[in-house]
């Protein structure tokens, strides 16, 4: 989860078993996925991404290889015969006796309503969408959307959209890294912290507290260049020359 996908989603092959959990929880805690978590939550099929995004909900194996989070399930008591594996032959040939389908997720039934909601312009529109849908889960969700912190919601929407027009991760990190940096003198994500890590409370107070009383400015502050000389500039993979190990 978070910090967790960054260090482990980017893979070339990643693994999932009947018992991971794989979420972007952030706006939960006043935040917005990073390490790279809106470049793949971008790439995700149809709305899913933003769905995962804005309400920060954990998702099986299943749901993680539709989305497009991992490559392949294998039952964990096969875990240890696999690692055995790969101490002695390449990856994927090690992996062909182990893999096989996952147990059935969620998500792929929920893609007529997820699609449809969360593919409008605003977070607001994205919440009338939920609640006007008159299906259960998509009331859920709206529950949830509406204990997050309204600012952390609206930036995520933004930077979501924004990563689907940047392109490579490169650009998407640098995008990430100026919205992080204005997060850290944001009261929500001290607020935040301190109610879900600290006092454990789970009743945060956010400020602004009100979807309508985040302006557009606000929003538009995260996204402000952060001068040349403190901007992250990260040189394009395909431009980096490869190491002669």
């Amino acid at each position: 989860m978070g910090g967790g996908v960054g260090v482990s989603a980017h893979g070339a092959v990643r693994i999932v078993t009947e018992r991971s959990r794989v979420a972007m929880p952030e706006t939960g805690i006043g935040f917005v996925p990073d390490v790279g978590g809106t470049y793949l939550l971008a790439l995700a099929p149809g709305e899913l991404g933003t769905h995962l995004a804005l309400t920060g909900a954990p998702v099986g194996a299943a749901d993680a290889l539709l989305c497009g989070l991992a490559d392949h399930f294998v039952p964990s008591e096969r875990l240890g015969a696999l690692a055995a594996d790969l101490a002695r032959v390449p990856v994927h040939d090690a992996l062909t006796p182990y893999v096989g389908p996952a147990p059935d997720g969620e998500l792929a039934s929920h893609r007529e309503w997820i699609d449809h909601c969360y593919a409008a312009d605003t977070v607001e529109e994205v919440l009338a969408r939920l609640l006007a849908s008159g299906v259960p889960a998509a009331k859920e969700a709206a529950a949830t959307l509406a204990a997050k912190s309204p600012t952390a919601l609206k930036v995520t929407l933004a930077a979501l959209r924004g990563a689907r027009r940047l392109g490579p991760l490169e650009r998407v990190l640098e995008q990430e890294y100026r919205v992080s940096c204005a997060a850290l003198s944001s009261p929500d994500l001290v607020e935040g912290i301190r109610a879900q890590v600290i006092d454990k409370d789970r009743a945060p107070r956010w400020s602004p507290a009100r979807l309508a009383e985040v302006t557009e400015a606000d929003t538009a502050r995260y996204f402000a260049p952060l001068g040349d000389r403190n901007e992250l500039a990260l040189a394009s993979t395909d431009s980096l020359q490869e190491v002669p190990w």
